[in-house]
Protein backbone atom coordinates (compact mmCIF):
# COMPACT_ATOMS: atom_id res chain seq x y z
CA UNK A 1 0.00 0.00 0.00
CA UNK A 2 1.27 3.48 -0.89
CA UNK A 3 2.43 5.51 2.09
CA UNK A 4 0.58 8.86 2.10
CA UNK A 5 3.65 10.70 3.45
CA UNK A 6 5.72 9.32 0.57
CA UNK A 7 3.07 10.51 -1.88
CA UNK A 8 3.01 13.99 -0.31
CA UNK A 9 6.79 14.13 -0.58
CA UNK A 10 6.52 13.15 -4.23
CA UNK A 11 3.92 15.83 -4.97
CA UNK A 12 6.09 18.56 -3.46
CA UNK A 13 9.16 17.30 -5.34
CA UNK A 14 7.20 17.00 -8.60
CA UNK A 15 6.09 20.61 -8.24
CA UNK A 16 9.56 21.96 -7.44
CA UNK A 17 11.50 19.55 -9.68
CA UNK A 18 14.48 20.14 -7.40
CA UNK A 19 15.38 17.73 -4.59
CA UNK A 20 17.12 20.24 -2.33
CA UNK A 21 14.31 22.82 -2.55
CA UNK A 22 11.65 20.17 -1.97
CA UNK A 23 13.51 18.73 1.02
CA UNK A 24 13.80 22.19 2.58
CA UNK A 25 10.09 22.87 2.08
CA UNK A 26 9.16 19.49 3.60
CA UNK A 27 11.55 19.86 6.54
CA UNK A 28 13.39 16.68 5.60
CA UNK A 29 17.02 15.94 4.89
CA UNK A 30 17.81 15.31 1.24
CA UNK A 31 18.70 11.62 1.90
CA UNK A 32 15.42 11.14 3.77
CA UNK A 33 13.45 12.63 0.86
CA UNK A 34 15.35 10.48 -1.64
CA UNK A 35 14.47 7.44 0.47
CA UNK A 36 10.76 8.38 0.42
CA UNK A 37 10.74 8.75 -3.35
CA UNK A 38 12.66 5.52 -3.89
CA UNK A 39 10.22 3.67 -1.63
CA UNK A 40 7.28 5.09 -3.59
CA UNK A 41 8.90 4.08 -6.88
CA UNK A 42 9.33 0.54 -5.58
CA UNK A 43 5.70 0.49 -4.46
CA UNK A 44 4.27 1.64 -7.82
CA UNK A 45 6.85 -0.31 -9.82
CA UNK A 46 7.82 2.67 -11.97
CA UNK A 47 10.58 5.27 -12.06
CA UNK A 48 9.00 8.67 -11.36
CA UNK A 49 11.89 11.05 -12.02
CA UNK A 50 14.85 11.32 -14.34
CA UNK A 51 17.83 12.91 -12.60
CA UNK A 52 19.65 15.74 -14.36
CA UNK A 53 22.49 18.01 -13.22
CA UNK A 54 20.17 21.01 -13.09
CA UNK A 55 17.26 19.24 -11.41
CA UNK A 56 14.63 16.60 -12.04
CA UNK A 57 12.37 15.66 -14.94
CA UNK A 58 9.11 13.76 -14.50
CA UNK A 59 8.74 10.47 -16.36
CA UNK A 60 5.41 9.56 -17.98
CA UNK A 61 4.54 7.62 -14.83
CA UNK A 62 5.55 10.62 -12.73
CA UNK A 63 3.35 12.96 -14.79
CA UNK A 64 0.37 10.65 -14.36
CA UNK A 65 0.93 10.33 -10.62
CA UNK A 66 1.22 14.11 -10.30
CA UNK A 67 -2.12 14.45 -12.10
CA UNK A 68 -3.90 11.89 -9.91
CA UNK A 69 -1.75 12.11 -6.81
CA UNK A 70 -3.65 14.65 -4.71
CA UNK A 71 -6.90 12.67 -4.87
CA UNK A 72 -5.03 9.46 -4.04
CA UNK A 73 -3.34 11.27 -1.15
CA UNK A 74 -6.68 12.50 0.21
CA UNK A 75 -8.14 8.99 -0.04
CA UNK A 76 -5.13 7.47 1.74
CA UNK A 77 -5.35 10.06 4.51
CA UNK A 78 -9.00 9.17 4.99
CA UNK A 79 -8.23 5.45 5.22
CA UNK A 80 -5.31 6.09 7.57
CA UNK A 81 -7.41 8.29 9.85
CA UNK A 82 -10.15 5.66 9.99
CA UNK A 83 -7.69 2.92 10.90
CA UNK A 84 -6.06 5.05 13.60
CA UNK A 85 -9.16 6.42 15.26
CA UNK A 86 -11.79 3.79 14.46
CA UNK A 87 -15.51 4.46 14.15
CA UNK A 88 -15.79 5.97 17.66
CA UNK A 89 -12.89 8.38 17.18
CA UNK A 90 -11.20 7.01 20.32
CA UNK A 91 -9.41 3.90 19.06
CA UNK A 92 -5.93 4.02 17.59
CA UNK A 93 -4.12 1.15 15.89
CA UNK A 94 -0.36 0.74 15.53
CA UNK A 95 1.70 -2.06 14.03
CA UNK A 96 4.72 -2.94 16.18
CA UNK A 97 7.71 -4.95 14.98
CA UNK A 98 9.53 -7.02 17.59
CA UNK A 99 11.71 -10.11 18.08
CA UNK A 100 9.62 -13.05 19.40
CA UNK A 101 11.84 -13.51 22.46
CA UNK A 102 11.62 -9.83 23.39
CA UNK A 103 7.87 -10.03 22.85
CA UNK A 104 7.58 -12.95 25.26
CA UNK A 105 8.99 -11.04 28.23
CA UNK A 106 7.49 -7.63 27.45
CA UNK A 107 4.34 -7.58 25.31
CA UNK A 108 1.75 -8.92 27.79
CA UNK A 109 2.63 -6.18 30.29
CA UNK A 110 2.89 -3.50 27.57
CA UNK A 111 -0.59 -4.31 26.24
CA UNK A 112 -2.00 -4.08 29.77
CA UNK A 113 -0.60 -0.56 30.09
CA UNK A 114 -2.17 0.77 26.88
CA UNK A 115 -5.44 2.70 26.88
CA UNK A 116 -7.40 3.25 23.65
CA UNK A 117 -4.55 1.90 21.52
CA UNK A 118 -4.68 -1.42 19.72
CA UNK A 119 -1.54 -3.17 18.51
CA UNK A 120 -0.90 -5.38 15.52
CA UNK A 121 2.39 -7.27 15.48
CA UNK A 122 5.11 -8.29 13.02
CA UNK A 123 7.76 -10.62 14.40
CA UNK A 124 11.34 -10.99 13.21
CA UNK A 125 15.00 -10.36 13.92
CA UNK A 126 15.83 -6.81 14.95
CA UNK A 127 17.50 -6.03 11.63
CA UNK A 128 14.36 -7.29 9.85
CA UNK A 129 12.17 -5.08 12.04
CA UNK A 130 14.36 -2.08 11.21
CA UNK A 131 13.87 -2.75 7.50
CA UNK A 132 10.10 -3.03 7.98
CA UNK A 133 10.07 0.40 9.67
CA UNK A 134 12.12 1.94 6.85
CA UNK A 135 9.77 0.41 4.26
CA UNK A 136 6.70 1.77 6.05
CA UNK A 137 5.33 -1.73 6.68
CA UNK A 138 5.23 -1.25 10.46
CA UNK A 139 4.77 1.95 12.45
CA UNK A 140 7.47 1.30 15.03
CA UNK A 141 9.55 -1.41 16.65
CA UNK A 142 11.37 -2.55 19.76
CA UNK A 143 14.79 -3.12 18.26
CA UNK A 144 17.99 -4.51 19.74
CA UNK A 145 21.15 -2.62 18.73
CA UNK A 146 19.66 -0.69 15.78
CA UNK A 147 21.94 0.89 13.21
CA UNK A 148 21.53 4.70 12.94
CA UNK A 149 19.71 5.95 9.85
CA UNK A 150 18.76 9.45 8.76
CA UNK A 151 15.11 8.42 8.38
CA UNK A 152 14.80 6.80 11.83
CA UNK A 153 14.26 8.12 15.34
CA UNK A 154 15.96 5.85 17.88
CA UNK A 155 15.22 6.12 21.61
CA UNK A 156 17.18 3.85 23.94
CA UNK A 157 14.85 2.36 26.53
CA UNK A 158 16.88 -0.25 28.39
CA UNK A 159 19.93 -2.52 28.29
CA UNK A 160 20.52 -6.25 28.35
CA UNK A 161 23.55 -8.55 28.48
CA UNK A 162 24.24 -11.62 26.38
CA UNK A 163 26.58 -14.12 27.98
CA UNK A 164 27.13 -17.78 28.91
CA UNK A 165 24.63 -19.54 31.18
CA UNK A 166 24.42 -22.94 32.82
CA UNK A 167 22.38 -24.86 35.40
CA UNK A 168 23.84 -25.52 38.84
CA UNK A 169 23.29 -29.23 38.29
CA UNK A 170 24.64 -29.28 34.74
CA UNK A 171 25.59 -32.82 33.70
CA UNK A 172 27.38 -31.93 30.45
CA UNK A 173 30.12 -29.35 30.06
CA UNK A 174 31.03 -30.28 26.48
CA UNK A 175 27.85 -29.00 24.81
CA UNK A 176 27.19 -25.41 23.71
CA UNK A 177 23.82 -24.11 22.48
CA UNK A 178 23.48 -20.81 20.61
CA UNK A 179 21.42 -18.85 18.08
CA UNK A 180 23.55 -18.34 14.93
CA UNK A 181 21.31 -15.53 13.63
CA UNK A 182 22.30 -13.09 16.39
CA UNK A 183 25.36 -10.84 16.07
CA UNK A 184 25.81 -11.04 19.84
CA UNK A 185 26.31 -14.81 19.59
CA UNK A 186 29.25 -14.43 17.23
CA UNK A 187 30.92 -11.92 19.55
CA UNK A 188 30.89 -14.54 22.33
CA UNK A 189 31.98 -17.33 19.96
CA UNK A 190 34.95 -15.26 18.77
CA UNK A 191 36.03 -14.66 22.35
CA UNK A 192 35.79 -18.38 23.13
CA UNK A 193 37.87 -19.23 20.07
CA UNK A 194 40.47 -16.56 20.87
CA UNK A 195 40.89 -17.91 24.41
CA UNK A 196 41.11 -21.50 23.18
CA UNK A 197 37.91 -22.50 25.00
CA UNK A 198 36.31 -25.34 23.05
CA UNK A 199 33.12 -27.35 23.29
CA UNK A 200 33.12 -30.81 21.77
CA UNK A 201 29.54 -30.42 20.58
CA UNK A 202 27.97 -27.17 19.33
CA UNK A 203 24.28 -26.84 18.54
CA UNK A 204 22.97 -23.98 16.39
CA UNK A 205 19.33 -23.35 17.32
CA UNK A 206 17.37 -20.32 16.10
CA UNK A 207 15.10 -20.25 19.13
CA UNK A 208 16.22 -18.65 22.40
CA UNK A 209 13.45 -20.23 24.47
CA UNK A 210 14.52 -23.71 23.35
CA UNK A 211 18.16 -22.93 24.12
CA UNK A 212 17.11 -21.81 27.60
CA UNK A 213 15.20 -25.09 28.03
CA UNK A 214 18.28 -27.15 27.11
CA UNK A 215 20.35 -25.22 29.63
CA UNK A 216 17.68 -25.56 32.32
CA UNK A 217 17.65 -29.34 31.83
CA UNK A 218 21.40 -29.41 32.49
CA UNK A 219 22.16 -30.47 28.92
CA UNK A 220 24.95 -27.95 28.45
CA UNK A 221 25.96 -24.28 28.29
CA UNK A 222 23.92 -21.66 26.42
CA UNK A 223 24.58 -18.20 24.98
CA UNK A 224 21.54 -16.18 26.04
CA UNK A 225 20.32 -12.64 26.83
CA UNK A 226 19.81 -12.09 30.55
CA UNK A 227 16.22 -10.87 30.15
CA UNK A 228 15.23 -14.06 28.33
CA UNK A 229 16.79 -16.17 31.08
CA UNK A 230 15.09 -14.22 33.87
CA UNK A 231 11.73 -14.55 32.15
CA UNK A 232 11.85 -18.33 31.70
CA UNK A 233 14.38 -19.84 34.09
CA UNK A 234 15.60 -17.32 36.70
CA UNK A 235 17.49 -20.07 38.56
CA UNK A 236 20.07 -20.41 35.80
CA UNK A 237 23.58 -19.24 36.61
CA UNK A 238 25.89 -16.92 34.69
CA UNK A 239 29.30 -18.32 33.91
CA UNK A 240 31.64 -15.61 35.13
CA UNK A 241 35.01 -15.42 33.42
CA UNK A 242 37.48 -12.59 33.07
CA UNK A 243 38.26 -14.01 29.63
CA UNK A 244 34.73 -13.69 28.24
CA UNK A 245 33.03 -10.29 28.28
CA UNK A 246 29.21 -10.17 28.03
CA UNK A 247 27.80 -8.44 24.97
CA UNK A 248 25.98 -5.26 25.99
CA UNK A 249 22.63 -4.94 24.21
CA UNK A 250 20.84 -1.63 23.68
CA UNK A 251 17.05 -2.05 23.69
CA UNK A 252 15.52 0.77 21.66
CA UNK A 253 12.15 2.10 20.55
CA UNK A 254 12.44 2.95 16.86
CA UNK A 255 10.09 4.69 14.43
CA UNK A 256 10.37 6.65 11.20
CA UNK A 257 10.89 10.40 11.09
CA UNK A 258 7.60 10.69 9.21
CA UNK A 259 5.67 9.42 12.27
CA UNK A 260 7.36 11.80 14.70
CA UNK A 261 4.20 13.70 15.66
CA UNK A 262 1.95 10.67 16.12
CA UNK A 263 0.48 10.92 19.63
CA UNK A 264 -0.14 7.19 19.95
CA UNK A 265 3.60 6.51 19.50
CA UNK A 266 4.31 8.68 22.53
CA UNK A 267 1.78 6.72 24.59
CA UNK A 268 3.28 3.42 23.45
CA UNK A 269 6.80 4.62 24.30
CA UNK A 270 5.68 5.49 27.85
CA UNK A 271 4.15 2.02 28.27
CA UNK A 272 7.31 0.30 27.01
CA UNK A 273 9.50 2.32 29.40
CA UNK A 274 7.24 1.48 32.33
CA UNK A 275 7.47 -2.24 31.60
CA UNK A 276 11.17 -2.54 30.75
CA UNK A 277 12.76 -0.15 33.22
Amino acid sequence: MINSNDLKSFLTTATRLHLTKAAKELGLSQPALSHCIKRLELEVGEELFLRRKDGLILTKAGEYLLLKGQKICDDLDGVSEFLKTGRTGSRQTLTLGIHPSVAAYSLPQIVKELKNIELNFRFGLSREVTSLIQEGKVDCGIVINPYPHSNLIINQIDQDRVTLWCHKKMSNTDKLFFDPQLHQTHSILRQLEKKGIQFEHQYAISNLELIAKFVYEGTGVGILPEKVVKNYYPDLTKIYSSDIKPFQDQICFVYSLENKGLESLGQLKIAIKKVLL
